[in-house]
């Protein structure tokens, strides 16, 4: 207990010392030795693919290495009480997405959304509603059956971003009776789908493409304002009665009281790492432009008004 205490004070005053140096800047020192990036879904995961695509020129550009850590456990719980026991330097980044919120909503940690800092936005991936090929003539037959009939939405973990949007579809449709499937992976999801054991999923375009095009599965509706330029003849929700938003957001952030310096040090070279081609590349697969790269000011609006909207279904969630 003496020892760990006297290394702390030692390290507070090797940080007074930096700060009184005329001219010193944190970034100066950043990074000093490997990034961690703490992700909260398991190794090979939409999300741990995209920080791995995100930060991989990043690496370059900083001139240090990412590991990658995926720490899974109560949606984002033992990956925020992770990353809060880390030091407040920037050598650890966060995945943020709608499971960091959640988390932070339901209490299970001692954090809030201002202890995060949301450093960039790298993806915005829409959902799509999917249904069983030729169950439904169109997504007003659909709207129609849903207001009227016991539904079965298929989803991953209770709790999680999937069943926080299948709650806002459920609102958006005014479905009177929704019965949430959840299932481990998005292969098992479409396999019930056509099957025919839940009647709806609402998925990324890359989770269904090769059932679609065998005829198996169909889109009644993108959850965009806009027509996807993979799908152009998918309407969107807002054509069709279903006037909701739903998309997986992802980004990644940092720990508030990290030295302001290092934060702009991280978002320009992340901002840099994903405008470079390969990752514009990864956008492309599954439909999405460099418009869904954004940085610090836009995305922590975002997250902040994530945030905010879960509310809406929190009852449902804290049940």
């Amino acid at each position: 207990m003496f020892k760990f205490k006297t290394l702390t004070r030692l390290g507070a005053v090797a940080a007074l010392s930096f700060a009184l140096i005329p001219g010193a800047s944190a970034a100066d020192d950043f990074p000093n030795g490997p990034i961690e990036v703490i992700n909260n879904s398991k190794p090979g995961g939409g999300s741990d693919i995209f920080l791995r695509f995100a930060t991989e020129k990043a690496a370059e550009i900083l001139g240090t290495e990412f590991i990658h850590i995926s720490k899974t456990g109560g949606v984002s719980t033992n990956t925020l009480k992770y990353v809060d026991g880390r030091a407040r330097d920037g050598q650890t980044l966060v995945i943020v997405n709608a499971g960091t919120a959640l988390t932070m909503m339901r209490g299970t940690v001692d954090l809030t959304k201002e202890d995060i800092v949301p450093l960039v936005r790298g993806t915005i991936d829409p959902e799509f509603v999917v249904v069983k090929a030729g169950r439904f003539a169109d997504a007003a037959a659909f709207i129609d059956y849903a207001q009227n009939n016991s539904i079965k939405q298929a989803g991953t973990k209770v709790g999680g971003n999937p069943h926080v949007s299948a709650l806002i579809f459920r609102n958006a449709v005014g479905m009177q009776d929704q019965v949430y499937v959840p299932f481990e992976k998005s292969g098992e999801i479409v396999i019930n789908v056509v099957n025919g054991n839940v009647d709806v999923a609402l998925l990324n375009f890359d989770e269904f493409e090769a059932q679609a095009a065998a005829g198996e599965v169909e889109a009644l509706a993108i959850l965009t304002p806009e027509r996807s330029s993979n799908s152009p003849d998918i309407p969107t929700g807002h054509e069709v009665g279903i006037p909701v938003n739903i998309s997986v957001v992802r980004g990644i952030g940092v720990m508030a009281g990290t030295p302001e310096d290092v934060i702009d040090k991280l978002e320009a070279a992340l901002l840099e790492s994903m405008n470079t081609q390969g990752y514009l590349d990864y956008l492309a697969g599954s439909g999405q432009t460099a418009a869904s790269i954004a940085g610090r000011e836009e995305f922590g609006a975002q997250f902040e008004a994530m945030y905010e909207g879960y509310q809406a279904v929190a009852a449902d969630l804290l049940k």
